[in-house]
């Protein structure tokens, strides 16, 4: 970290380097002595160590397959060479003298002489650093530096070169990073050590790679982008970063292939069996026939097929017709409308029962038969056509990876082929002996030992499956997989988690079973302990009263697997010889087993040849199924499952289809979190188990899995990381920062670890940098959603509370005047429909009213509708219109399950009256905790206007322009959707407008159309925000401008940059000129698209590293990579200026990164200055003693989109009702400043929303 002003430029990235190489299969891996004893430092200190061959650790049962060393005594196949790695780690601006293994050892030796000569970029710019001046001299030799670097790039090889001539070209130039340095590694236990360790092979069951994927030395092989007047470029990369603690991680990706750019010599084995594969895409129409006209109205247009329903369609047609039948598993349905194949098929037609393929007659099949055990092949209720649309080359996938482009590489981001093959990976993924669940097109669910699994709420159990997606990085194309986690309908006896698990075979779980469970469960959760057996009266009264079970049964999905267990005449069970469609449950009917009688033949009831004359006898269900299935019911008492129609069953010969996802509402989320917080070791072992046999299977041509052993594996990939320095935190007469130290030394305060400070510090021992200079009256209102006033207590309570309150915020220097007796709201709600004026249905008036017409018994005349405010509105209102100065409103809910309450409650108090105001909910409030009091004031002094905490001047310092000595403007935004139900996104834009960046206020707009992301209109949200910078900077404009985007797709980068970015440009230029007095304002801009939500995970390979200083530091916390941990190698886009940055503690499960894009530059920073200024910025956040997943301007915007939306919400329906009154017609919009009304002047340059 810098305390440099000056801005850190770059200059064009050094094209010297080699192309990137995919790791390769290592060979067995030798030990140092030194590695024996815990701690000890294995060659970290540059002296070479005789090494000692070791026996290479044998691989558990259920570890998979990785790309780690397979042994030397191991034959290899002659195959294509392997193409050639980095070496573990990053050696850019320092020498390395760590120990080698054997087999690079010669050649690293003369690497390491020439390495002494290079330096990377960062450190040629010349930066100092932490506590030293930046000399003026050196600012002269960057520029003569600069300068022979392009001299030098004329003579590199053009990217019109042959691969193998730029190979050669790198091969002279000797790139830095192709040196492999020794890492180090956790120890079996959490001892502390004091030095790095030599990574093991597996670690918590999972095989780890003996090399890095890093592509830092990226030579420049795009071609310059085509100018579009009128249209910004999108940035691309220019360095990569230096700083910090150096330390490689494992990520949740899979290197599928390189590149086909990528010269042949270092293409792998390892390329999948399709890379250069044709695929064939159909469309299918799906077309439902009109019912018939009955009577003279129109018969309604048919229902669109649900996704389920066309799955089912395609499985139908599967099992129809041979030839799609043999290329199952090479054909792939998009659940919409697309069908993907491996191998032509031939066009059809299907209707009228027939298969019309090439004039030739197949089976007839009817698909969607209305009633029957099985398919009736006479019959047809839908038709289906399918049409051949395009011939995709998978090959195209693999093309461009070394072009630095980034329009090109984001329109490959958007090609079709990417769905293509990550449908067709789906089909082989189910390709396996086990049984799995495909949900939601590409979500994955393996049912089997490995299987994570646990009991969940009533008839269910949670389950970890994974997901797939496609990502491309610099030289090769990774699949990127990830656990997630569903509720399913519980479907056998023992879950995987269940020692007697394998026994399911050979155990009945039919779907009376589940129900039993499910009353059991039932009565265990209302606290009655159940002893005893479940009598058929208590199954009868369940399924009829319980809504739990009615909500659960409904549309359930059941086989009868009675049907395949007919028997001869000899008794014997028969083959089945149809399929049998699954049903779904309609209800419970009121007969039993017992009670139901009907006529049967006696042939068909004892399975024998029908007989001439034969009559039908009666015979109740029970003695049916027992003659005719051999099934002896245990339960003949209990109600018979509707199927539909006459169709009912007993529900203890029905079982329940396997992997059906949990309908309703998800009551215990709690245990969801629990079960779904995996660490990193646990996450990244659960990935292994259950997805890598699937990939390695769907990667693996039939011919190579036919050979064993296949020498073909597929492992998560090991890319360099670095962690940086965490920002000085600065109060108003103390600071919070953190030191290096190792893994596991004991915190300050004696609680818990030192590293797991970092990012974390508690509010002890510190005060507010400011707060309100005189006390603040505290005026308490209590707010009760009842008409029944609560106890006279509660009011006596509430008191004593406001003091214990107001002396706990003393202590970080806030103080309030609490003396006021607290306010009572009754009966407070949202405006409520009502009818007026007209009689009611009989009775005294009926609900017409008192003087309503309705007689007994009769209907009154139409009244009127009319929206009605709630009394406790009407008595707040008053209260509100009346608050004088220096008044601070604490609304205390009686409950904080109401989300109504609480939205109009802001919409009143912040956009209708202006007056600063915060809730607290009364059962938290009364616990008198500390802890929470202090929490609260923390959002309540920054709505004061007040600074709760700031970086340190010297942390400051990188946000202040050296040449104006102006703090910058930092920006963020971002946009939700749908506040209502097919209604407007709204936007939010926040803004910091002093050298503090601990104040955000801002603007929001209704977008001009529902699931509108880009904000046309941001250009209005701005001017306040320059007019409060210019009043706090003595009339001055922002020289320069950081704007953080959040909630944009990676496809979406070139829209954003040409609507919202060039829209804010203008509006900067413009807004700003005239609040310059006519002189030209056009500060340089820098944005920052932000994906907060995505699919990549790092997990830690070891506990310390040596820092930058050469000291001992941790690198590992709570078992997830430390808070600062900066990932821009390896598994970063091919083109874009990117990097990953997990900036928190992850006190549960695994940590999230979050993905920045810097999509366009003009103030030219370097990765490292990028790098340390988010993560500075997630200091920040003022309501939190934490540091934040995300830069907090961008936390900041989504609050306010979220307040937005509350108040949007609160006054819909109102704003509704009374435009409808005055509506000429009935196409008339009603204007965004009705539905949402702009925030009140009182409060809008405060930051009223936190």
């Amino acid at each position: 970290m810098s305390d440099s002003t000056a801005d850190p430029k770059v200059t064009p990235p050094v094209t010297e380097g080699s192309k990137p190489k995919a790791p390769k299969k290592a060979k067995s891996k030798s030990k140092s002595k030194s590695e024996s004893k815990e701690g000890t430092p294995a060659g970290e200190d540059g002296e070479k160590k005789k090494k000692k061959k070791t026996k290479k650790p044998k691989s558990t049962e259920d570890s998979p397959a990785s790309a780690a060393s397979e042994g030397e005594d191991k034959p290899k196949k002659a195959k294509a060479k392997k193409p050639k790695a980095k070496k573990s780690g990053s050696t850019e601006g320092k020498e390395e003298t760590k120990e080698t293994p054997d087999t690079v050892e010669g050649e690293n030796k003369e690497k390491k002489k020439k390495k002494k000569k290079a330096s990377s970029p960062k450190t040629e710019d010349g930066e100092a650093k932490e506590g030293e001046a930046k000399p003026k001299k050196e600012k002269k030799e960057k520029k003569s530096k600069s300068k022979s670097k392009k001299e030098k790039k004329s003579k590199e090889p053009s990217t019109e070169e042959s691969s193998s001539d730029a190979a050669a070209a790198a091969a002279e130039t000797k790139p830095k990073a192709q040196k492999k340095r020794k890492e180090s590694a956790p120890p079996a236990s959490n001892k502390v050590v004091s030095s790095p360790e030599e990574i093991p092979e597996v670690i918590a069951n999972i095989k780890i790679p003996r090399e890095t994927y890093d592509q830092s030395d990226v030579p420049n092989t795009s071609e310059a982008p085509i100018e579009v007047k009128d249209s910004l470029k999108l940035h691309s990369r220019v360095d990569y970063g230096t700083k910090g603690t150096k330390v490689d991680v494992l990520t949740n990706h899979i290197l599928m292939s390189l590149g086909d750019d990528v010269t042949n010599a270092q293409q792998s084995e390892t390329d999948p069996w399709w890379k250069s594969a044709f695929i064939y895409v159909y469309h299918i129409d799906f077309i439902v026939p009109v019912a018939e006209a009955k009577g003279p109205r129109k018969p309604p247009p048919p229902a669109p097929l649900s996704k389920p329903k066309k799955f089912e369609l395609i499985e139908a047609l599967f099992h129809e017709d041979e030839t799609l039948f043999k290329y199952k598993d090479r054909i792939a349905f998009n659940g919409e409308e697309t069908l993907y194949s491996h191998v032509p098929l031939e066009e059809f037609t299907l209707f009228k029962g027939c298969w019309d393929v090439s004039n030739k007659q197949k089976n007839k099949v009817k698909i969607s038969p209305s009633q029957g055990d099985v398919y009736d092949l006479t019959e047809l209720t839908s038709q289906i056509v399918l049409k051949f649309v395009s011939k995709v080359n998978l090959s195209d996938i693999y093309k461009g990876t070394l072009n630095r482009n980034p329009e090109m590489q984001e329109d490959k981001m958007t090609a079709p082929e990417k769905n293509v093959l990550l449908s067709l990976l789906g089909v082989k993924f189910l390709q396996t002996k086990d049984p799995i669940f495909q949900l939601q097109g590409n979500k994955f669910f393996i049912f089997n030992e490995h299987a994570i699994t646990t009991p969940f709420q009533m008839g269910a159990y949670l389950m970890h499956g994974f997901t797939v997606s496609l990502r491309y990085t610099y030289g090769a194309v990774l699949l990127n997989v990830v656990n997630v986690c569903l509720p399913f309908y519980k479907h056998t006896k023992y879950l995987p988690n269940d020692a007697k698990f394998k026994e399911n075979s050979k155990t009945k779980y039919s779907l009376l079973d589940w129900i039993i469970e499910c009353y059991i469960q039932d009565k265990e959760s209302r606290g009655q302990k159940f002893t005893g057996k479940v009598t058929s009266n208590d199954i009868n009264f369940f399924v009829d009263k319980n809504r739990d079970i009615k909500e659960l049964l409904k549309a359930l999905k059941v086989n009868r697997p009675y049907i395949n267990y007919s028997v001869d005449a000899n008794g014997k069970p028969k083959e089945p010889t149809k399929k049998i469609k699954p049903k779904g449950i309609v209800g419970f009917v009121r007969e039993t087993a017992n009670s139901l009688k009907f006529r049967a033949l006696p042939s068909a009831i004892n399975n024998t040849p029908p007989k001439d004359g034969e009559k039908e006898v009666m015979i109740n269900t029970t003695s049916y199924f027992e003659k005719k299935y051999n099934i002896k019911l245990q339960y003949p008492d209990v109600k018979l499952v509707s199927l539909g129609g006459r169709n009912v069953v007993p529900a203890e010969c029905l079982t329940i289809i396997p992997g059906q996802k949990l309908k309703g509402q998800v009551r215990d989320e709690v245990a969801v979190i629990n079960f779904t917080a995996l660490r990193p070791h646990d996450k990244f072992k659960a990935i292994s188990n259950l997805a890598l046999p699937s990939v390695r299977n769907a990667l693996t041509s039939e011919e190579e899995r036919s050979k064993a052993p296949h020498d073909t594996e597929y492992s998560f990939m090991r890319v360099p990381s670095r962690v940086i320095d965490a920002p000085v935190v600065q109060f108003k007469s103390s600071t919070v920062e953190y030191v290096d130290k190792p893994f596991g030394t004991k915190a300050a305060n004696g609680k818990g670890r030192h590293e797991e400070t970092k990012g974390n510090w508690d509010l002890i021992g510190h005060e507010f940098i400011t707060s309100p200079g005189k006390t603040v009256n505290l005026r308490a209102v209590y707010i009760n959603d009842s008409d029944r006033a609560p106890p006279v207590s509660i009011m006596e309570e509430l008191q004593r509370s406001l003091t214990k309150f107001s002396k706990d915020v003393a202590s970080v220097g806030v103080n309030f005047d609490v003396t006021a007796a607290p306010i009572l709201i009754n009966n407070f709600g949202a405006p409520s429909k009502k009818m007026i004026g007209g009689g009611g249905r009989g009775g005294r008036g009926g609900r017409g009213g008192r003087g309503g017409r309705g007689g007994r018994g009769g209907f009154g005349g139409r009244g009127e509708t009319v929206f009605e405010l709630s009394p406790g509105e009407e008595s707040l209102d008053k209260l509100l219109g009346s608050v004088p100065e220096n008044t601070y409103i604490l609304y205390v809910l009686n409950r904080g399950s109401n989300s109504d309450v609480y939205n109009r409650l802001k919409y009143l108090s912040d956009l209708k009256y202006g007056v600063i105001n915060s809730c607290v909910v009364w059962n938290k409030f009364k616990k008198n905790s500390t802890q929470y009091n202090v929490n609260v004031v923390m959002k309540m002094n920054l709505k004061m206007e007040g600074i709760n905490h700031s970086l340190s001047k010297i942390d400051a310092s990188q946000l202040i322009d050296e040449a104006t000595g102006l703090p910058f403007m930092i920006l963020g935004a971002d946009v939700t959707h749908y506040p209502e139900e097919n209604q407007n996104s709204i936007a939010a834009l926040v803004a910091s407008f002093d050298d503090k960046f601990a104040q955000f206020p801002g603007d929001y707009l209704l977008q001009s159309e529902p699931g509108e992301e880009m904000i046309a209109g941001i250009g209005s949200l701005l001017r306040d925000r320059l007019v409060l910078y210019q009043k706090h900077n003595n009339g001055k404009l922002p020289p320069k401008i950081l704007f953080y985007r959040d909630g944009v797709s990676e496809s979406q980068f070139s829209q954003l940059l040409n609507i919202e970015v060039k829209n804010l440009k203008e509006a900067v230029k413009k807004i700003g000129t005239t609040l310059n007095k006519g002189a030209v304002y056009n500060p340089p801009m820098t944005v920052l698209a932000v994906v907060k939500r995505n699919h990549i995970r790092f997990m830690p390979l070891q506990q310390n590293a040596i820092n930058e200083k050469g000291e001992v530091a941790a690198v590992q916390t709570m078992g997830n990579v430390m808070a600062g941990t900066v990932v821009d190698r390896g598994v970063t886009s091919s083109a874009h200026f990117d990097f990953f940055l997990q900036s928190q503690q992850a006190l549960e499960g695994t940590g999230v990164p979050c993905h920045y894009w810097c999509i366009y530059d003009e103030n030219q920073y370097t990765s490292d200055f990028l790098q340390q200024v988010t993560h500075s910025l997630c200091y920040i956040f003022g309501r939190s003693s934490t540091s934040i997943k995300v830069a907090s301007p961008v936390y900041y915007a989504d609050l306010l989109c979220e307040r937005g939306a509350q108040f949007f919400k609160a006054n819909f329906a109102l704003a509704n009702f009374e435009f409808s009154k005055t509506r000429k017609n009935r196409n008339d919009v009603i204007p965004g400043s009705q539905l949402l009304p702009a925030i009140n002047t009182k409060v809008k340059d405060i930051m009223y929303y936190i």
